[in-house]
C-alpha cells in the first residue's frame, strides 16, 4: 500500500497533464532568480513577467526568510481562455502561468494587475513548499529533492493555499482575495450557516463551497492569525514547521508556537469569524432585506440568467447532480432542459435568433479556447459559429444581424464585430495592456455597447462604447467593483451587479437622467441581474450558503436614487514594478532542466532475492519530456533488475524492465528464478473534445523469459518470448459530477487488436479485444453500470483468463503503460468476481464477459483527522452480477460461469488531498463445482 501511494503521489507531480503544448516554438530568458519561458512572440509578455517575478521574489523572499538555492522556472501559457496558475516544486521549482485575465466575478476579479496577483501567489508556494530548515535540510543535502523532504507540502490544503492567498491580498492595494467583497460573502453566509469544522475543511469537500474551501477558510485563518498573535507568528510557524522530518504534524506546531494546538485555535478562530461577519448580517437585516425568491434549488455554480419576456426567460444549471445545461423556463414556471452546455459557458438571448453561447472548447490537444454556439429558440442543437475564436463573452445587436464579441489573445482584449454566421467583419476596438473587456450588451438603437471595463488604476467599472466614434464614455468611475451590466428593451437604461455598500447587490442605472438606483439589499450576493422593462420582474444570480441560484423579484423597488459623480475618485495605489535585468533570448532546450533531483534507496529482500538499488525521476521545464527509473541488483540470482519509463507528452512512451519471478518445489524449497525481460513502445494520436476523448494508438510490446538461477539437480526450462505488435481505438465520455460516487453516464469503449506472427514469438495469430462499459443515470446518484467484454483469439495465442477481483485503480497509467486504468496492449486477465485466479475451466482462446452493478450512495460525511492523515469524503455501495465464461473453439461456450455480490465503497482522503477509493466485497460464485464464496478489499471500482 505505501508503494503504490508514494509512487501515485510521484504520478501526480510528474504526469503530462502539466505539460503545454510541444508543437510552439518555445524560447527562454534569464533573469537573477528565475527562467521564464514563453512561446516566440510573447517576449513583452516574458519581459513584464520577469519584472514582476523579480519584484515578487524581493517582497516575499525577506517575509518568509527563504531564498531557493537554484532559479525558478516560469512558463508563461496563453493555452486557454480561463485564468489560473500551478506551482510544483517537485523534482525543481516551477510554475505555469496562465495568463488570460479574469473577466467575471468568481472571486478573482480584486487584481489591479493580474500577472503580479498571480505570480505572488504561485510564487508564495514555491517559497513556502521550497523552504527546508535544519534535519530536512542535510536530509536533501543528501537524497536530493524527494518528495518526502518538503515539509511544508505536508500540510492540510487551507494552509497552504491560505498563506498563497494571504499573501497576494494587499489591503492598501485593494487587491487580492482575502480583502474581496466576494470572499466576504462566502464567508458571510458560512458563518450565517455555520462555520465548518477542521475535520471537514481538511479534506477536498464535495459540499459547497467545494474546491474554494481551502482558500477561502484558508486566508482567514491566517488573517485570524496575524491579528490575534501578529504577522511574525505566522513566519516562526512556518520555520518551526520547515525542518519537520516527521510529516503532519500540524498539531505538534501550533502547539509549540502557539500553545495550542489546531482545534483549540479552530475554535477561537470560529469565535473571531462570528465578530467579524455577524455584526454585518445584523446590519443588513436591520434595514431590510429585499430580495427575491429563488426559483432554482440547484445551488453549486447555477447562474447568468435573462428575461426577455415571460415565454423567453433562460438560465444556465450547474448543481452537484446533473452535467451543466441551459435551461428555459415558460410563462407557466416550468423549466425546461433545452441541451447540455460547457463549464464556464456565457450566454446573451435575442428574442428572435436565439441563445447565443460562449463556451470552452479545445481548439486542438492542447489549446481550449470560448467559442460561440447558437441554439433557436424551441430547438435543442447547438450549432457552433467559430473555431479558435477566443471569444469569452459575447451579445447580439438589436436586429440579431451582427454579434460583438470580446477576443482576448496574451492578455490583450479586443472588440470585434461577427456577423451571425460568427464570421469577423471588423475589429473596433483593441485594449492596451492591463485593460480588459467583459460581459457586453448591445443598445436597442446598435449605437452603443455597455460593457464592464477593468483599467489599471481604478479596476472594474461600467462604461458606454460608441460604435460610431469608436470611443469609451464612463459611466461609473470608483473603486467598487461593477460587473454584468444589461440593457433593458428601450435602451434608455441598463442594471447591473455591484458591490458599492460593500455587498453585491443589484442596480439600475438611468442614461438620461444619470441616475443610480439600488434595487435589492440581500445578505448573500446578487449577480447577473436581466429586466426587460421597468414593468418586468427582475431576476438574478443570488448568492447562499448552497452556492448560486436563480432569483426572481416581482415588485421592483426603489431604495434609493443617486447621481453618479465623474469627478476625481481615490485612485489605487499604482505599483511601481523595476525593470528586471533579462538575458537574451535563447531558444527553449529541455537538456538543462532534465537532470534528476532526486533520488531514493530502494531494496527487496527475502530469502530468494535481495534487490538492491534506487528509484529517481524527471522532467523538463515545459512537462513535455518525463521519465521515471528504479533501478537495482539482485545479489542472490545476480543480475540487474527494475524499470526505466519515458513519455513525450501524450504523444510517445517508452520502457524497459527487467523483473524476477520465483518458482518453488512441492516441499515449498527454492526451485528456480526466471528473469523476465520486458521492453515497449507506444505512439498515440489523441482527439480531445470537451465531452469526449478518442485516442488511436500503436503498440510495440517485447518480452522474454529464461531462467536465471537453478537449483541444484533442476531441469533448465527453455526461454520464452512474447512479442506483440498491436493498434488500438478508444474512445470514453463518462461524466462525473460534483457529488458523483461513480461515473454518472456515458461509456468508455476500448477495441484492440495485436498479432503474435510479425515478430517472431512462441505465441501465434492474432487477439481481438472488445471492453465496452456503459454508465446509465437512475437519478440523483444512483447508476446502473455496465460491462460488456470479448475476446477473441487465432491460432495458439497467450489465453484469456478469468477470476479474481480486478480494478480500475488508474495511478500509474504512464507508468505502466496503461490507458483508462487497466492494461491495454497484452491483457489477457479479467476479473470474475466468485471465483478463484488460474481455473483451468476459466482460460481459453475466446472469451465473454458482462458485469451489471447498481451503484447507489450511502452518505456524505466530509470528516477526517490531522493526525494520522485520513478522511473519509464519502461511502456508497454496489449490488452486482457477473457472468463469464472461456472456450477454444466454437462460436460459443458450453457454459457460463455466474457470481452475485455485493461491494462497500469509500472514498478515503490520504494526505489530505490525495483522494482513493477503497473498496471492500463478498462475492459468491454460483457455480456448484468451482465456484467460491470469497471476501476481498481493493483499490478502485470494479470498472
Amino acid at each position: 500500500m505505501i508503494k503504490i501511494i508514494l509512487a501515485f503521489t510521484l504520478f501526480l507531480i510528474t504526469h503530462t497533464a502539466f505539460a503545454v503544448d510541444p508543437t510552439r516554438n518555445w524560447q527562454t530568458i534569464e533573469t537573477d532568480h528565475f527562467y521564464i519561458h514563453f512561446v516566440e512572440g510573447g517576449q513583452t509578455l516574458a519581459n513584464k513577467a520577469a519584472g514582476i517575478a523579480e519584484n515578487a521574489h524581493n517582497k516575499l523572499s525577506p517575509v518568509i526568510d527563504w531564498t531557493p538555492l537554484d532559479k525558478t522556472h516560469l512558463v508563461i501559457s496563453d493555452e486557454t481562455d480561463q485564468p489560473n496558475g500551478l506551482a510544483i516544486p517537485f523534482p525543481y521549482n516551477r510554475s505555469v502561468l496562465f495568463v488570460a485575465p479574469p473577466d467575471t466575478t468568481n472571486s478573482l476579479e480584486d487584481y489591479d494587475n493580474w500577472l503580479d496577483t498571480l505570480i505572488t501567489h504561485e510564487y508564495t508556494h514555491i517559497l513556502h513548499i521550497d523552504k527546508n530548515t535544519g534535519a530536512a535540510s542535510r536530509l536533501r543535502n543528501i537524497f536530493g529533492r524527494h518528495i518526502l523532504l518538503f515539509p511544508n507540502l505536508h500540510q492540510p490544503g487551507w494552509l497552504i493555499e491560505g498563506l498563497a492567498t494571504y499573501h497576494e491580498t494587499d489591503e492598501e492595494q485593494g487587491t487580492g482575495r482575502g480583502q474581496s467583497s466576494i470572499y466576504k460573502m462566502m464567508m458571510r453566509m458560512e458563518v450565517a450557516k455555520g462555520i465548518k469544522p477542521v475535520s471537514q475543511v481538511n479534506i477536498r469537500l464535495r459540499s459547497w463551497p467545494t474546491g474554494t474551501t481551502p482558500y477561502l477558510y484558508g486566508v482567514h485563518f491566517y488573517q485570524f492569525i496575524e491579528q490575534r498573535y501578529g504577522k511574525q507568528a505566522i513566519k516562526i510557524l512556518i520555520e518551526n514547521y520547515s525542518n519537520n522530518i516527521l510529516p503532519f504534524r500540524i498539531n505538534t506546531n501550533t502547539k509549540q508556537i502557539l500553545n495550542k494546538d489546531i482545534t483549540e485555535l479552530w475554535d477561537e478562530f470560529e469565535s473571531w469569524l462570528k465578530q467579524k461577519y455577524q455584526p454585518q448580517i445584523k446590519q443588513i437585516e436591520q434595514q431590510r432585506v429585499i430580495k427575491g425568491e429563488a426559483i432554482t434549488q440547484n445551488g453549486y455554480f447555477t447562474r447568468d440568467v435573462q428575461s426577455l419576456n415571460k415565454n423567453q426567460t433562460y438560465y444556465l444549471r450547474q448543481g452537484a447532480f446533473k452535467y451543466q445545461a441551459l435551461m428555459a423556463i415558460d410563462s407557466k414556471g416550468v423549466h425546461k432542459e433545452i441541451t447540455e452546455i460547457h463549464g464556464g459557458a456565457r450566454m446573451d438571448v435575442h428574442k428572435e435568433k436565439g441563445v447565443l453561447l460562449a463556451q470552452p472548447e479545445y481548439c486542438d490537444e492542447y489549446n481550449r479556447y470560448y467559442d460561440l454556439y447558437i441554439i433557436k429558440h424551441g430547438g435543442n442543437k447547438l450549432k457552433r459559429i467559430t473555431e479558435c475564436g477566443r471569444y469569452r463573452s459575447a451579445s447580439w445587436s438589436a436586429d440579431g444581424s451582427q454579434i460583438i464579441a470580446v477576443h482576448t489573445d496574451k492578455g490583450i482584449s479586443q472588440l470585434h464585430v461577427l456577423g451571425e454566421d460568427g464570421k469577423k467583419q471588423s475589429v473596433v476596438w483593441q485594449g492596451k495592456d492591463n485593460e480588459v473587456v467583459a460581459q457586453p450588451d448591445w443598445s436597442a438603437d446598435g449605437l452603443h455597447i455597455v460593457a464592464a471595463v477593468f483599467r489599471s488604476g481604478t479596476g472594474w467599472n461600467i462604461e458606454l462604447f460608441n460604435i460610431t466614434t469608436k470611443k469609451w464614455k464612463k459611466i461609473t468611475n470608483d473603486l467598487f467593483i461593477d460587473a454584468q451590466p444589461e440593457f433593458n428593451e428601450a435602451g434608455d437604461s441598463f442594471v447591473f451587479s455591484s458591490d458599492r455598500n460593500g455587498v453585491y447587490d443589484i442596480y439600475r442605472y438611468e442614461l438620461k437622467q444619470k441616475k443610480l438606483i439600488q434595487l435589492t439589499r440581500v445578505k448573500g450576493g446578487a449577480f447577473h441581474p436581466s429586466q426587460a422593462n421597468r414593468r418586468s420582474p427582475l431576476y438574478y444570480t443570488g448568492y447562499s450558503a448552497n452556492g448560486t441560484d436563480i432569483v426572481k423579484l416581482d415588485e421592483v423597488n426603489n431604495l434609493n436614487n443617486e447621481a453618479i459623480k465623474n469627478s476625481a475618485v481615490k485612485q489605487k495605489v499604482k505599483k511601481i514594478y523595476s525593470k528586471a535585468k533579462v538575458s537574451k533570448i535563447e531558444s527553449y532546450s529541455p537538456w538543462s532542466s532534465l537532470a534528476p533531483r532526486w533520488w531514493f534507496p530502494y531494496f527487496f529482500i527475502d530469502k530468494n532475492q535481495t534487490e538492491l538499488g534506487f528509484s529517481s525521476s524527471g522532467n523538463d521545464a515545459l512537462g513535455i519530456h518525463n521519465y521515471f527509473m528504479q533501478l537495482a541488483y539482485d545479489t542472490e540470482n545476480q543480475y540487474s533488475v527494475g524499470n526505466i519509463n519515458y513519455s513525450y507528452s501524450n504523444r510517445l512512451q517508452l520502457g524497459t524492465g527487467r523483473s524476477t519471478d520465483i518458482f518453488l518445489d512441492t516441499n515449498g524449497n527454492f526451485s528456480r528464478a526466471r528473469k523476465d525481460d520486458e521492453a515497449y513502445a507506444v505512439l498515440m494520436f489523441p482527439y480531445t473534445h470537451e465531452k469526449y476523448r478518442w485516442n488511436f494508438l500503436l503498440g510495440a510490446f517485447t518480452s522474454k523469459t529464461s531462467d536465471a538461477r537453478l537449483a541444484t539437480l533442476e531441469t533448465p526450462a527453455a526461454d520464452f518470448k512474447d512479442n506483440i505488435l498491436g493498434a488500438a481505438i478508444t474512445f470514453d465520455n463518462p461524466r462525473y459530477y460534483i457529488r458523483s460516487i461513480s461515473p454518472n453516464d456515458g461509456r468508455a469503449v476500448n477495441l484492440v487488436a495485436e498479432s503474435n506472427d510479425i515478430i517472431d514469438s512462441d505465441y501465434t495469430g492474432e487477439t481481438y479485444t472488445l471492453d465496452w462499459r456503459e454508465y446509465l443515470p437512475l437519478g440523483g446518484e444512483h447508476v446502473l453500470a455496465l460491462r460488456f467484454a470479448e475476446g477473441y483469439g487465432t491460432k495458439q495465442p497467450k489465453p484469456f483468463a478469468l477470476g479474481g477481483e480486478e480494478n480500475n485503480f488508474a495511478a500509474l497509467d504512464v507508468i505502466l503503460n496503461t490507458v483508462g486504468g487497466d492494461p491495454l496492449f497484452g491483457r489477457r486477465d479479467y476479473g470474475l468476481r466468485g471465483y478463484d485466479e488460474g481455473l483451468p475451466q476459466l482460460r481459453g482462446r475466446r472469451m465473454q464477459l458482462a458485469s451489471i452493478e447498481w451503484r447507489f450512495p450511502l452518505g456524505l460525511v466530509e470528516h477526517s483527522y490531522m493526525t494520522p492523515p485520513v478522511g473519509l469524503a464519502q461511502y456508497s455501495g454496489s449490488l452486482f452480477a457477473d457472468s463469464g465464461a472461456t472456450w477454444q473453439a466454437g462460436s460459443s461456450p458450453d457454459k457460463y460461469y455466474t457470481g452475485i455480490g455485493a461491494e462497500l465503497h469509500a472514498d478515503v482522503s490520504l494526505f489530505y488531498g490525495l483522494n482513493i477509493r477503497m473498496r471492500l466485497g463478498v462475492a459468491k460464485g454460483l457455480d456448484n463445482i468451482i465456484g467460491d464464496s470469497r471476501a476481498y478489499f481493493s483499490l478502485g471500482a470494479s470498472f
